[in-house]
Parts: C-alpha cells; sequence; structure tokens
C-alpha cells in the first residue's frame, strides 16, 4: 500500500488522490461530505484522519484503475468495528439503491455466535442511511444536488463546490498506458512453480491479499487488486502478461480489481480468462452488468468446481470450499505442477474444535499436506473473528511438513508466526 496525496483544491474542498483516481472532500462547518470513493478509500481517509459523515454516490464511473463505487464496503466494516456513527449516503434514486443492493448482497453476512452458520444480519440498515437528492437533499444550512450528472455542494445559500468545475483534466486510462509501457514485458516460461504476493493485507491494513502463481505459460492473479497496472508495476509486473485471473470470493478486498480489469479488457478487446466458482461468477454478472452491459462479451469463465481439478495445460488447480461468511461460497486452493505444491487457503475460519463438529474433510490439515508451501490468512488480534487466528496456524503447521507462512493480516513489528513477503519470490523448485 502506498500512501495517497492530499490536496487543497479551495477553502472548502480537498481531493485524496491515488493511482489516478480522486474523491472530494468538502468541509462545512457542521458536516464533512465525501464525493465518491475508490478502492481502498477507507485507508486513505485514515492516512489524512479525515472523518466523513456524508457520502455523495455519483454516477458510476469505471476506468482501468478502478470504479467510483468501489470502496464502501470497508468504510462500513470499519464502522461496525469501531462502533463508529452510520453514514448517510447521498445521490439520485437510481445511484443510492444501486449501491445498497450492492452492499446488501455482501456485507450483512456473518457468522452465528458459535461460528458454525451463516446469518444475516441488520448491519446494513444500521450503518446506511439512505437519502435521495432529486434534485436535492437538504439538512440544516447544508443542500446537496445531483442533477444531470453533476454534484453541487452548498452551505448557508453559497455553492461551495461544483463537480463539473473540479472535475480532472487527467485520463486515467491515457496515465495507465502510459504507465505500462515503461514495464517490460516477460513472457519468459517457468520450468518451476513460482510464487510471488502483491499484496499480504487486507480490506483495512496495506495492500490487500493477492498472489501471482506462475507455471510454464500461465501466469494467475488470485484476487487482483484495485489499481492493477500500478500495484503490479511496483514489482516490475506489466498487467498483460497476466493469463488468467482467479478470484476466491465476493468481498471487497478481494474483487476490487475486477472492475478496472473488465475496463482493459473492453479497451484492448482481450477478453479476461476468469477462473472462480459459479455461484461467484453469477453474483459477480449481476452486480457489475449495470457498469458492463456488455460484460459477459469480455469474459472466458472457467469454473472452480472444489473436488474437481482444473488443468491448465500441466498446471493443475484443486479447489475447496471454505468456512467463512459469503452464502455464495469462498474457495481455498490448491497449484501442482512440476513435481511441486503450493497452497492458498483464502479466508476461512480453520479452527480445529470447529472441524470437529463441522466434519469437512476438506477443512483439515491434512489438505493442504500435499503442498511443500502455503499461504495461510492468519489473525493475531481475536481468537473468535470470522479468520484463522494465529495458534490455529501454529497447529495446522505442526499437522503438515510443508512451510506455512501467514498473510491477509495487519502490519506486524514482531510477528510469533512466519508471514509471508510481499514482492518476494518463492520458487519451488529441488532446494526448496
Amino acid at each position: 500500500m502506498r500512501t495517497s496525496r492530499l490536496t487543497t483544491l479551495s477553502e472548502h474542498v480537498q481531493r485524496i488522490e491515488y493511482g489516478g483516481m480522486h474523491v472530494d472532500i468538502v468541509r462545512t462547518a457542521r458536516n464533512v461530505v465525501r464525493i465518491g470513493s475508490m478502492p481502498d478509500i477507507v485507508k486513505f481517509l485514515g492516512d489524512h484522519d479525515i472523518h466523513d459523515d456524508i457520502v455523495v454516490v455519483p454516477d458510476w464511473e469505471v476506468s482501468m484503475a478502478g470504479d467510483n463505487r468501489t470502496g464502501e464496503e470497508f468504510v462500513l466494516w470499519s464502522a461496525e468495528k469501531k462502533n463508529a456513527p452510520p453514514k448517510t449516503y447521498v445521490g439520485t434514486r437510481q445511484n443510492v439503491a444501486q449501491l445498497h443492493a450492492h452492499l446488501e448482497h455482501i456485507f450483512p453476512y456473518f457468522f452465528d455466535e458459535k461460528r458454525l452458520s451463516i446469518v444475516k444480519t441488520d448491519w446494513l440498515d444500521r450503518w446506511f442511511h439512505l437519502r435521495v437528492a432529486e434534485p436535492d437533499y437538504t439538512t440544516g444550512a447544508l443542500s446537496i444536488r445531483c442533477e444531470d450528472g453533476n454534484i453541487t455542494v452548498s452551505d448557508n445559500g453559497v455553492v461551495i463546490y461544483s463537480g463539473h468545475e473540479l472535475k480532472p483534466g487527467t485520463d486515467i486510462d491515457a496515465e495507465t498506458n502510459s504507465l505500462l509501457r515503461t514495464i517490460q514485458r516477460d513472457n519468459a516460461p517457468r520450468t518451476c512453480l513460482e510464487v510471488m504476493p502483491i499484496g499480504c493485507g487486507n480490506g483495512l491494513y496495506d495492500t490487500p491479499a493477492n498472489t501471482i502463481v506462475r507455471f510454464d505459460d500461465h501466469v494467475v492473479w488470485i484476487d487482483p487488486c484495485g489499481y492493477p497496472a500500478h500495484t503490479l508495476a511496483r514489482h516490475d509486473i506489466h498487467w498483460d502478461d497476466i493469463t488468467h485471473f482467479l478470484f476466491t470470493h465476493n468481498h471487497e478486498d478481494h474483487v476490487q480489481g475486477v472492475t478496472a480489469c473488465l475496463a482493459r479488457a473492453r479497451k484492448t478487446g482481450r477478453p479476461l480468462n476468469l477462473l472462480m466458482a459459479e455461484n461467484a461468477y453469477d453474483l459477480l454478472v449481476e452486480l457489475y452488468t449495470p457498469l458492463f452491459p456488455d460484460l459477459i462479451d469480455h469474459v472466458n469463465i472457467q469454473y472452480l468446481q472444489p473436488g474437481v481439478p482444473l488443468a491448465l495445460d500441466s498446471l493443475t488447480i484443486e479447489s475447496r470450499w471454505n468456512h467463512h461468511i459469503l452464502p455464495y461460497g469462498t474457495i481455498g486452493l490448491k497449484f501442482t505442477a512440476g513435481g511441486k505444491g503450493f497452497g492458498y487457503s483464502g479466508d476461512t475460519k480453520y479452527d480445529e474444535t470447529l472441524n470437529s463438529i463441522l466434519k469437512q474433510s476438506e477443512l483439515s490439515a491434512q489438505w493442504f499436506a500435499p503442498c511443500d508451501l502455503v499461504f495461510h490468512e492468519i489473525d493475531f488480534e481475536n481468537p473468535d473473528s470470522v479468520h484463522t487466528h494465529w495458534k490455529q496456524v501454529e497447529a495446522l503447521q505442526r499437522a503438515i511438513p510443508g512451510k506455512v507462512l501467514g498473510y491477509h493480516t495487519s502490519p506486524q513489528q514482531s510477528s510469533p508466526f512466519p508471514l509471508a513477503q510481499e514482492g518476494k519470490r518463492y520458487i519451488l523448485d529441488k532446494t526448496f
């Protein structure tokens, strides 16, 4: 994760910029208003100690850096975690209803008290207060107008923000293409299984967990993150070298790069080779078709079917159903090639006591026993969270011969368990 830039545009308006995208922050005497969103916005707000209480939902737009709606799921998770005040979401009826419906599919799901089954909570209604501005929404001295694609904010009758006047002159797609021209292509076939974590964080900390797996001519990107060209470029990887895009599930920190990837597919005419479970793909199509009415024209889908290996020539991918908090399913992975194996837990609640009750053999430590290297999600804070506590990852390491490294976690100054290193190449050859 890199820190975003905060610039002052006027007495009342500041702009947060990252990867070619931006959101505007409008300050009044009583309110802080945020215009739009972008991937990892909750982290960028934290960088600059900005606490917004009203969010204006603009028309849905996308570039090769991402879209201006993704980001709100983890704004809400952060509010729930901190028991922060609810936010008011303002916009045209279509825009606020669209965003609410999107979040309704994802955000309210959690474990029951015993962490055994998925339940639907009332969290969305608690943290997301919807207000329609057609054309105006007024509260006290503050007025927000959404009309003809423009957003105007007035305080005591004085216009202090007009979106049309402040639109950037930068062409994000042109800037992305310019960046890509500086990255050398790498089409060399790999004779050994090669793994590189591009991010080891999560929705609240650092670059979200995502990893590239290479073998022969195949380059599989697991859970592409936001700002794909920029994030990959930090590790001298060209976006167009990715041959397959694999998504483990539909939580925002695992699909935040999907709209940027679809935008590039539409621009270049090269369809995305998608790998994901059928339920997760169906939901992806439902959620993003309003932004991409031609979505299915830009995708080649191969379904990951837990229990049924998928062969990409000499690279084999096995998947399993995880124990996590989405009803559409989340998956864990095993990659096998060149006589070596790599395991990727995905988001899962690995717990030996829970496993003894669930009695799903694929959730046991032995599912990863054939792997030489395993990246396993890890939580150092809360044994009762929806993620795997580090003591349980320790138990998994004792149960299997391969090396286990933690990922999908908060920053650790002194970790009691070894962690995967962002940008490091793990080459599974005879010496590993």
